[in-house]
């Protein structure tokens, strides 16, 4: 067995803390309007589901299909401290606004491309974790989002927002913080 002393290990995954990241709320225009929300504290999650249908053969199991395609559920809860970001309508929207597509956010038009399907938009985190080796940069994209429930802790000062993309997974991207 060769000996691992001396090598470098980097990590695969690595704990985001949302206070070093931007989190955009983005609609489907050209160019987009969006809202960056700067977290104190927070968290993000989602989950990223595969149906499986396994068969028998004489009680066995014998093979395995792919079932339906299944969205992937998203949650946040967080502080916000600002906003800030561009708008058509001259005046920043809320989160809540951008999430409901009203008020300030009433103009923005849906990600999804089915004008008939309910109002969505993309959840972008721009993670650059400080005082890393490399410097890498992570962009993860949900896309589609729709929000199902918004709930409101006033003692905290937290909003919590459960709901779900119209997509299998998540689009990331890694690239070189020197790139930019």
């Amino acid at each position: 067995m060769k000996s691992l002393l001396g090598k470098i290990w980097r990590p695969v995954y690595a704990q985001i803390d949302l206070k070093n990241c931007t989190f955009k709320l983005q609609d489907g225009d050209t160019p987009p309007n969006y809202i960056e929300v700067k977290i104190g504290q927070g968290n993000l999650t989602y989950s990223e589901k595969v149906d499986r249908q396994y068969v028998h053969d004489r009680g066995l199991l014998d093979q395995v299909r792919n079932g339906d395609e299944q969205p992937m559920d998203v949650n946040f809860d967080f502080t916000w401290e600002y906003l800030t970001g561009s708008s058509t309508s001259g005046s920043l929207p809320t989160v809540e606004d951008a999430l409901k597509n009203k008020g300030n956010a009433a103009d923005w038009v849906s990600t999804d491309s089915d004008s008939c399907a309910p109002f969505a938009l993309d959840i972008i985190v721009e993670n650059l974790p400080p005082c890393t080796a490399e410097g890498d940069m992570e962009t993860i994209t949900l896309p589609d989002f729709r929000y199902e429930t918004v709930a409101h802790d006033f003692r905290a000062g937290t909003v919590a927002v459960t709901g779900k993309c119209n997509a299998k997974e998540a689009n990331i991207v890694r690239e070189s913080a020197s790139g930019h």
